[in-house]
């Protein structure tokens, strides 16, 4: 299972606090250290010589570094790798977060618009320019799950379907959400899909989503693991895409996306993107597909790195690279002042582009 990325967005403005203490600085680095270079799954795709990178940092470290130098030069080692998936995290008393960093895939979108709402603009402020452009083509909203994940709307003509997160709801909860939103579109011509707010979560969620979309039985993917302390990997899995639920909806799909879909919301993304109805609108996805494997230094502090790599059906790697949408356009922050989102707008005029060619119209 994932970690829900959009749980992990607050790291992104890294929190050092101020800790003197001296706890065996050094065999603190090199457990960190060692750990990536046994597990860590992409330092050749992202072409890093992690011996070098021992070389750059240790020197940093002695038997007298406080702890809070000893994180600030940990995280600084960490951010070669520009992973979103790599987290470094120290506890004080009673669990309470002291340090805590994630700088490692950074989101243009999420620096346009952050997730702060004294900022502005921001996010939500996007979210409501979303809405509206959806009312003005005539959408009303039908339905939405209770802690948000997921909302859809219908048209005269076509479905809307926002996924938030692949992470808050229970799979059963997903599972649900899913056929009540299929059900409301069985008389659409074709549903746009948005993932752009959508920072990842749980893999099974985007397999329970995807399923309502697929035609057939196919390949989703391929993913294996680093074998500890080698170069090597574990054999490769393969990860079937198969229909499920009542009804499948197999009519022409538009799916947005920015730099903020990431983790198992890439997942969905490359899975979907098997479709042959499936046209993708937006930014690339972020390029942190990876699992987390979690371990502890022992001086307590929590780290996650990357320990596996994906693979489209056909044998493409996205890690670090994200997946490239098949029209590109971005949101820019003149959309707020105009109240219109353009990826709607575009989302909308390639799904009646789409609908006429296919007879629907």
């Amino acid at each position: 299972m994932k970690f829900t990325f959009i749980l992990l967005l607050a790291t992104i403005n890294i929190v050092f606090a101020q800790d003197t203490r001296i706890e065996q600085p050094v065999k603190n680095f090199d457990k960190l250290w060692n750990e990536f270079n046994d597990r860590y799954a992409s330092f050749e795709i992202k072409n890093i010589n992690w011996s070098d990178i021992y070389k750059k940092y240790r020197p940093l470290i002695n038997e007298n570094t406080t702890n809070d130098s000893l994180f600030k030069v940990c995280n600084n080692m960490l951010l070669e790798l520009k992973d979103g998936h790599v987290n470094l995290i120290q506890y004080g008393n009673k669990g309470k977060v002291i340090n805590k960093a994630n700088d490692g895939s950074p989101s243009k979108f999420l620096k346009k618009f952050p997730l702060s709402k004294e900022e502005r603009p921001n996010i939500y402020q996007l979210l409501k320019t979303t809405d509206k452009t959806l009312k003005g083509n005539g959408f009303s909203i039908v339905g939405a799950s209770k802690k948000g994940s997921m909302e859809y709307a219908i048209s005269k003509d076509y479905g809307y379907l926002r996924i938030l997160s692949m992470g808050n709801l229970s799979i059963s909860g997903y599972r649900k959400h899913i056929d009540k939103a299929v059900k409301a579109f069985e008389n659409s011509k074709g549903v746009i899909i948005d993932i752009r707010f959508n920072g990842g979560g749980d893999d099974k969620a985007s397999f329970e989503i995807a399923s309502r979309f697929t035609d057939k039985k196919r390949i989703a993917l391929y993913k294996r693991e680093r074998k500890k302390g080698t170069s090597e990997f574990k054999k490769l899995k393969t990860k079937y895409l198969k229909p499920s639920g009542k009804k499948q909806l197999t009519k022409p799909i538009i799916i947005l996306t920015s730099d903020l879909t990431a983790s198992a919301a890439e997942v969905f993304t490359m899975i979907m993107k098997e479709l042959p109805y499936v046209t993708i609108i937006g930014d690339h996805t972020n390029g942190i597909f990876s699992d987390m494997y979690d371990f502890k230094l022992p001086n307590g502090w929590l780290a996650t790195l990357s320990h596996q790599q994906y693979f489209s059906s056909e044998m493409k790697n996205f890690e670090g690279i994200g997946i490239k949408p098949d029209i590109e356009l971005l949101n820019e922050l003149q959309n707020i002042n105009d109240e219109l989102d353009p990826l709607i707008e575009k989302g909308i005029k390639e799904m009646k582009k789409t609908t006429a060619n296919n007879g629907c119209e």
